[in-house]
């Protein structure tokens, strides 16, 4: 299962539908500053090759803030971001306070994860406007762990064959900025059926190659 140009093309022109102004100012209404996020890449990779594949971009302990979903389609939809990343970002979003952080405490912890919150609910809020249906998601969930750990808590009681569909994000604060990316993860099936509305319903006027 792999992506074509225009599928990769569609699929960030939606990502920047779901980052635009709408969660941008929720963001920025939560932090009291002005943020933006961009669309960096798009990528689509079988879950079970993740930590391979990975190795450079997640090389240390992942924060992750983690929903699943159940309506046309189920999945898991995830904020990810490198430990380091995570406490740069805890620090840009608190920039009134003067006490800098070196580790995530619970008070970290709560502004990562309502900042993920934001996100995802973006996220899925679309996906479900695309598909036209709503869908029932469960409160975030908060973890600190290593990526292998990570991929293994994906697959758990799952049989399908499950891939990964990954949009690499940066969070900018002025001349600040930090990467993260947010993940979907489902069936063969699904993510195909997603796919192919994202690429439908948006007008690329793309020639097919």
């Amino acid at each position: 299962m792999l992506l074509t140009e225009k599928q990769k093309t569609a699929l960030s022109e939606f990502m920047k539908i779901v980052l635009s102004r709408k969660t941008a100012i929720s963001l920025s209404k939560l932090i009291g500053s002005d943020v933006t996020m961009k669309v960096e890449e798009v990528s689509l990779s079988p879950l079970s090759k993740l930590t391979a594949e990975l190795p450079n971009q997640f090389n240390e302990e992942i924060v992750s803030v983690h929903q699943m979903f159940r309506g046309t389609m189920s999945g898991d939809a995830l904020l990810l971001l490198n430990y380091s990343f995570a406490i740069k970002l805890t620090n840009l979003l608190q920039h009134n306070n003067e006490q800098k952080i070196f580790t995530l405490d619970i008070s970290s912890c709560e502004v990562l994860m309502e900042v993920g919150n934001i996100l995802l609910n973006s996220y899925i809020n679309m996906l479900g406007t695309l598909m036209g249906c709503q869908f029932m998601f469960s409160v975030p969930n908060f973890q600190i762990e290593p990526l292998p750990d990570l991929v293994t808590s994906l697959m758990i009681h799952k049989n399908e064959v499950r891939y990964v569909l990954m949009v690499d994000t940066t969070f900018q604060f002025n001349h600040n900025s930090v990467r993260g990316s947010l993940v979907f993860v489902s069936g063969v099936i699904p993510l195909s059926c997603l796919i192919k509305g994202i690429e439908a319903s948006i007008d690329l006027a793309i020639p097919n190659p």
